[in-house]
């Protein structure tokens, strides 16, 4: 699946911002650990001085004496030591060696020599993370000459502050998706309203109004570089188009002349009675040729003014089933003497504004085209009122047109049967004017073919041009 600029856009606005989301937290984690880290290392180290100080000062020979001195002083420490844990998420803990034997003194911490791992006193000197009793504690071992101590601290400011950052993140992550998801989309609209206002703009300019250009845009970013690029290249494509119609119709307009002249000059050599009967056969093979290519003449300048917009159209309300009629009797003239058989169906009564040249031209084409291209069988006229709607219809049974080939019918000088086309004397130009014509009047023509079968050909108008004779 391709996903449009905006969804793109979008998906990169939400991934950035929640990359920087992502590293805004984690910066701040990490910082507050450090913090809190740095602070319970400073906590404990204070604590370290303070029992060395303590030992130092007043039981540095608590291991050496004994008896009632002993008991006095291992008194006097244990108590110091309560009194300054007891009331405090800390402990304390020393382990002296007396007689062969290590003794251990501790406060803040009830049996707290039971609840250190076995081999904690065999560990190097350093700061440990354990758990006792269920809750997490950072504790420093220290050993100095009279034995080893530890003390320990509640690492519960850390662990607090993850869980309720862990509870914000919960709710604030996926808001501040919907945020970056709801913003980038709205920044990409925006960002790319220039560019769909410019796309709306491109699609209504064909050759037929490249006067139009993309609608100006203020900024100086590179979208603005590039619409005044386009602008100027639709300009150059403007120029060369005109240059291309004015040499068409200058072309036409002098090769219209010389072949009028010719085509007198060979209608009077033929016309001469003393003339041997192959000299005017030849004579009227060549003027066949010239007359055919007077057509393709006229329907090269047709087709040249009519895309510069310079052809006149006349509009006048005429009966449109009164010139069908018309072309239906040319039809049946024409196909005498052939096994085909024309029809007319469906013709009801309707007046319609428009070029009547111009519709009658329409309809000889397309019943010369089906003329051409059937050689047996029915060509069928219809015209009815549907709706709103104009509907012309001609279908005939004829050799049918390839799937491959129905896209370009209408490109000017294509020709589904190249090999026939001198026979059937079709310059590629028909459909062409056909189209345009139907479009001049605000219609549109179709084709559906079925090779070997036949051709349908369906012309709709504008029913606000037509009306019903009653």
């Amino acid at each position: 699946m391709t996903l449009t600029i905006r969804s793109r856009l979008t998906i990169w606005f939400t991934l950035a911002f929640s990359a920087v989301l992502i590293l805004v937290v984690g910066v701040v984690a990490l910082k507050l650990y450090s913090q809190f880290d740095t602070e319970t290392r400073d906590t404990l180290r204070n604590e370290e001085q303070w029992i060395t100080k303590l030992v130092a000062n007043e039981f540095l020979h608590i291991a050496t004496v004994q008896g009632e001195e002993y008991d006095s002083l291992a008194a006097d420490l244990n108590e110091n030591l309560e009194e300054r844990y007891g009331l405090k998420q800390q402990f304390a803990i020393m382990a002296i060696q007396h007689n062969a034997e290590k003794v251990f003194f501790s406060g803040g911490m009830k049996d707290i020599e039971q609840l250190l791992p076995a081999d904690f006193w065999e560990r190097r000197a350093g700061v440990y993370n354990l758990v006792i009793a269920d809750d997490d504690y950072r504790v420093r071992l220290f050993k100095r000459g009279w034995g080893a101590a530890a003390v320990g601290m509640l690492n519960e400011r850390i662990y607090e502050v993850a869980e309720e950052a862990g509870q914000i993140l919960v709710w604030l992550v996926p808001l501040a998706m919907l945020f970056a998801i709801a913003g980038g989309w709205l920044l990409a609209k925006l960002a790319l309203r220039p560019v769909v206002a410019a796309a709306r703009s491109a699609e209504s300019i064909s050759l037929a109004n490249l006067t139009k250009r993309l609608p100006a845009y203020s900024g100086k970013d590179e979208f603005g570089a590039l619409v005044s690029t386009l602008n100027r290249m639709i300009a150059r494509l403007e120029e060369g188009i005109k240059r291309l119609q004015q040499f068409t119709q200058d072309a036409a307009h002098e090769l219209r002349t010389p072949l009028t002249i010719l085509r007198g000059d060979l209608e009077l050599a033929y016309q001469d009675e003393n003339a041997a009967d192959e000299t005017r056969a030849w004579l009227q093979r060549i003027l066949d040729r010239v007359i055919a290519l007077g057509q393709i003449v006229d329907n090269l300048m047709l087709l040249a003014r009519s895309d510069s917009g310079d052809y006149p159209i006349h509009k006048t309300r005429f009966r449109l089933d009164v010139a069908v009629k018309e072309i239906f009797e040319d039809l049946q003239i024409l196909a005498e003497g052939r096994p085909l058989i024309v029809h007319l169906q469906n013709r009801e009564a309707v007046e319609f504004f428009g070029d009547e040249s111009l519709v009658r031209r329409l309809l000889l084409n397309l019943c010369d085209n089906a003329l051409k291209y059937t050689s047996q069988g029915s060509i069928e006229l219809s015209l009815k009122k549907v709706d709103t709607k104009i509907e012309l219809a001609i279908s005939d049974t004829g050799k049918g047109i390839p799937a491959e080939d129905l896209p370009r019918i209408f490109d000017r000088f294509y020709r589904v049967d190249k090999s026939h086309s001198s026979a059937t004397g079709g310059s590629g130009l028909g459909l062409a004017i056909c189209q345009w014509i139907v479009s001049a009047h605000g219609g549109k023509i179709e084709v559906t073919s079925d090779l070997r079968k036949g051709t349908t050909v369906r012309v709709s108008l504008p029913g606000k041009s037509g009306q019903e004779i009653s």
